[in-house]
């Protein structure tokens, strides 16, 4: 009876305190994970993009002015060195595939034997994340931390980055392009950023992706990387002479006008890579005046037909069917509009 009081005794004052010490522990080292700099866990978040193998399914929404193009999309990555994607939606775009190996983006139109070479896109992913920890450390760059909230299913903590200074003096140096805020939703598991938000000088996101699957360390083959051998790859974008020329790196056919003022001649090409998809600016020559005629296929790009152009110039802006056009000139008004309804009909030129 001595032994089991004694006993008792020493599991009241060892015991007790001993288990209250180790709660203690436990609860420090959670309100530390809780409360890790913003920075830790930006840097956290680039290493997984770096290093992370990971495949999931994820919806892209990007904004235009009223516009709001949502894209969902399948994809698997090898950290930074490769990735995969396969485009479910919308209707038009599945099963269009984008492919990134040996630091280049490609993209494969489905049922075709051509893969398109994309230009370089801006900051994004790792590059993104490394630039913002060099931002916030030199003060550039505010960070604040959110509520966690679930994404796919799986705890995430929130780290809001905004410019400190909106628009620079003019005695100031220049900085690096930075949107106005950025907001990420980080796995607390993983690092890996499961939701993004990029917002502009309004504060309304015009772009944002979501994980809505998730599968770590899946299988990923070389072979899902690389692109079939009887695929040819083309550029996507360039300059050239004359319109034959640029017909195979456009995925639409050219319209070029049946009717051009007298001794117009054509002075270059240029296919235009956009997100909405590719721009063809013809450029052509009179006597007296120079224009431009730009036309897209599908999607109207934003700012379409240029900008800042000069006070004489005339603009005309016109879509038929599935084409969206544009003249930019300092011809006559009705010069424009007969050179307007003759591409209407036309449909291979010069």
């Amino acid at each position: 009876m001595v032994a089991f009081a004694d006993a008792e005794l020493f599991y009241q004052h060892r015991v007790h305190p001993m288990r209250a010490a180790f709660l203690l522990i436990a609860l420090w080292w959670v309100v530390g994970w809780a409360q890790e700099p913003p920075i830790q866990w930006l840097q956290r978040a680039q290493r997984a993009e770096e290093t992370l193998a990971i495949a999931g399914v994820r919806v892209v929404e990007m904004r235009t002015g009223r516009t709001t193009r949502r894209i969902e999309e399948q994809f698997w990555r090898q950290g930074a060195r490769a990735e995969r994607i396969e485009v479910l939606a919308p209707p038009e775009r599945r099963g269009e595939v984008l492919l990134y190996n040996a630091e280049r983006w490609v993209v494969i139109r489905p049922n075709t034997k051509e893969a398109y070479e994309m230009p370089r896109l801006p900051l994004q992913g790792a590059q993104l994340l490394k630039l913002a920890v060099t931002l916030v450390r030199s003060g550039v760059v505010l960070a604040e931390m959110l509520p966690e909230v679930a994404v796919a299913g799986r705890s995430c903590v929130g780290v809001r980055l905004t410019l400190a200074q909106a628009t620079l003096k003019n005695d100031e140096p220049p900085r690096p392009l930075f949107p106005a805020t950025v907001t990420l939703w980080i796995d607390k598991e993983t690092g890996f950023a499961l939701r993004r938000e990029v917002s502009l000088d309004n504060g309304v996101p015009v772009m944002r992706v979501e994980v809505k699957r998730v599968e770590l360390n899946p299988r990923l083959p070389p072979e899902l990387f690389t692109l079939p051998s009887d695929v040819v790859v083309r550029p996507l974008g360039g300059v050239y002479a004359t319109v034959e020329e640029a017909q195979p790196s456009v995925r639409f056919p050219i319209r070029t006008p049946s009717y051009l003022p007298a001794g117009t001649t054509l002075e270059r090409v240029i296919v235009q890579p956009r997100l909405s998809g590719q721009v063809v600016v013809l450029h052509y020559r009179t006597p007296q005046a120079r224009f431009s005629i730009f036309q897209a296929h599908k999607n109207r790009p934003a700012e379409f037909g240029g900008r800042r152009r000069r006070a004489r110039s005339h603009i005309h802006f016109w879509q038929s069917g599935d084409y969206w056009f544009a003249i930019v000139g300092n011809l006559p008004k009705a010069e424009i509009e007969r050179i307007a309804q003759s591409l209407n009909a036309s449909t291979t030129g010069r």
